[in-house]
């Protein structure tokens, strides 16, 4: 029988809200970020709000907007509303403190309020145990939240000038943002303070049920529906959150150094969608994806739980981001430039594949053995699929690859693709009769910039192989005749003269500022410029016989481009 998720609803006032829960911010949460900006912004709400209001604050309460949390025992862990609680917490311990100093016994109630609030309460004496705040961080990658606790302990005692975390500089801010207001309004201080605790108000939203397991992945899914400002919660913290839970006290302090390692160098749910196809082609999976929260939280949690997924991640980072060599110094000159095409596309299925074939091959140093071959095999698949307006297939094909090489274990992938028939004419499903894969090409170099960018880029390098790569990190294609021209150049219709311009005959990769320099200039003016360029396929240009750069010139070169792209697709794309 499944069990039953609950959700509870309830406009809570601060007093209630903070008094009357236990908090805790979760292993998995991002740290305290808000900054003076937000706090001042808080700060000015809530004051101009009692300022309009008066005294019917009670008719008129201030919405401080909705929070989400899951119960586990007697905490509450937080899901959204970890930095507006966190620094409600701060602007009532400022409160609490500045009372405090008064000493005026007029005001025991209004003190006891903001206590209950911010510690247990001792239910003989009713003193509060100011080492038992109502709000504990667990956040792993918040390496200052032990500040929070000081400060809800002790407070601050020293100068503003030590001050290293959010936390001490937003309730420092607070308390300066007290005395201004009791020094300017006196008379109302008390009252402003008591409008904080009973007028403001947020919408507490609980996410129960009797699986404690399956709190926290409803109290996610509220949140995602409710919350259309902030910044959703990314996978990997959930993940993490899953992996620390499960480790005991000394394995949780080296997965804390291990993971934090992780988030300064990398990107860490990428590393985990890696993995994600790893598993896939280990496992034979060709079908769709389902999102990667529910492929770990559900079909692999095991590897979460006992931490094996972390081997798999370390494996990824090598790949991804090297080590102490790294992976582009021991690949071939030949490797790089076709990783360097797979980069202009826009589509990062390529890396997952690449990915499965750097871990299928890893053991026995075959990868970078026959690495330039599978590049070009898939580059091939690729641009064939991506020229032929079929790009939503490719994701097929990377799946048939990546489960081939594990069943097949020689390093050999099996596309099973279409492309020769794309390449012979036989149009694709949807797409209109008579175009053949010449039109399509033509077409799309025309039209889209990162295809004709790669395209240029596969020309190049295979007229000149020994072009190095990393020359220019982002070039521009340069147009050899000019966009703009003088009427009496050409003789031809606009639109004729649109569509040779445009074509890929008339295209190269040139590096920004040399293009911005030959701008529209006339071919002999350009050929200076493209003396200095370090693509050698601008230099070659620079030392064309002839002076001008004729429309006849366009129409050869990019025949011979066709020609020259069209026998690479015939020999890779099988």
């Amino acid at each position: 029988m499944a069990s039953k998720l609950e959700m509870s609803t309830l406009q809570m006032d601060i007093l209630d809200y903070l008094s009357k829960n236990r908090f805790v911010i979760p292993e998995y949460q991002r740290p305290y970020v808000w900054a003076e900006d937000e706090c001042a912004q808080l700060w000015e709400d809530i004051t101009a709000f009692f300022k309009s209001v008066g005294e019917n604050t009670d008719q008129n309460p201030y919405f401080l907007g909705s929070v989400v949390f899951y119960p586990i025992k007697d905490k509450k862990h937080i899901v959204d509303g970890q930095q507006r609680t966190t620094t409600l917490m701060l602007l009532l311990k400022a409160m609490h403190a500045k009372l405090m100093r008064e000493n005026n016994n007029k005001m025991q109630r209004l003190l006891d309020n903001l206590a209950s609030c911010l510690w247990e309460i001792n239910g003989v004496t009713g003193e509060p145990d100011y080492t038992k705040p109502h709000l504990v961080s667990h956040a792993i990658s918040d390496d200052k939240h032990q500040i929070l606790q000081n400060i809800l302990e002790k407070g601050l005692d020293q100068d503003e000038e030590q001050d290293s975390s959010n936390y001490e500089k937003n309730y420092r801010y607070f308390c300066t943002q007290l005395d201004e207001f009791s020094a300017t309004h006196p008379t109302t201080f008390n009252e402003f303070c008591l409008c904080v605790l009973n007028s403001c108000v947020v919408l507490s939203v609980e996410c129960g049920g009797q699986d404690e397991d399956k709190r926290l992945e409803y109290a996610l899914r509220v949140f995602n529906t409710l919350n259309n400002r902030g910044v959703p919660l990314n996978d990997a913290d959930i993940f993490k959150s899953v992996i620390y839970s499960y480790r005991d006290e000394e394995e949780r302090k080296a997965f804390i150094e291990q993971w934090l390692d992780l988030e300064q160098e990398c990107d860490v749910e990428y590393l985990f969608r890696l993995c994600m196809h790893v598993l896939r082609a280990k496992n034979g999976e060709k079908s769709s994806e389902i999102g990667l929260r529910p492929f770990f939280l559900n079909k692999h949690r095991k590897l979460l739980e006992n931490g094996l997924i972390m081997q798999g991640i370390e494996i990824m980072r090598r790949y991804r981001y090297g080590d102490e060599e790294s992976l582009s110094d021991k690949d071939s000159v030949e490797a790089k430039q076709f990783i360097h095409i797979l980069e202009e596309l826009d589509n990062e299925y390529w890396r997952y594949l690449d990915g499965v074939y750097y871990v299928c091959l890893k053991d026995n140093k075959d990868y970078f053995k026959k690495h330039a071959e599978f590049l070009k095999r898939m580059c091939a698949h690729f641009l064939v699929y991506t020229i032929s307006k079929n790009t939503a297939q490719i994701k097929n094909l990377v799946y048939n690859a990546y489960t081939s090489l594990y069943k097949n274990k020689t390093g050999s992938a099996d596309f099973q693709a279409d492309s020769q028939k794309i390449l012979e004419g036989i149009h694709a499903r949807g797409k209109k009769r008579g175009q053949t894969f010449r039109t399509f090409l033509f077409d799309s170099t025309e039209s889209n910039k990162k295809l004709t960018k790669a395209l240029l880029a596969l020309n190049m390098y295979l007229k000149y192989p020994e072009q190095p790569t990393g020359v220019c990190e982002k070039p521009d294609i340069e147009h050899i005749f000019p966009k703009k021209w003088q009427t009496n150049y050409v003789k031809l219709s606009q639109k004729e003269a649109n569509a040779l311009v445009e074509s890929i005959g008339n295209k190269i990769l040139l590096e920004k500022p040399l293009n911005i320099k030959a701008s529209n200039g006339y071919f002999d003016a350009k050929k200076a410029k493209y003396a200095k360029s370090k693509f050698l396929e601008a230099q070659d240009l620079a030392k064309f016989p002839k002076s001008d750069w004729l429309l006849e010139d366009i129409k050869a070169r990019t025949e011979e481009i066709y020609q020259r792209l069209y026998a690479f697709f015939k020999e890779y794309a099988v």
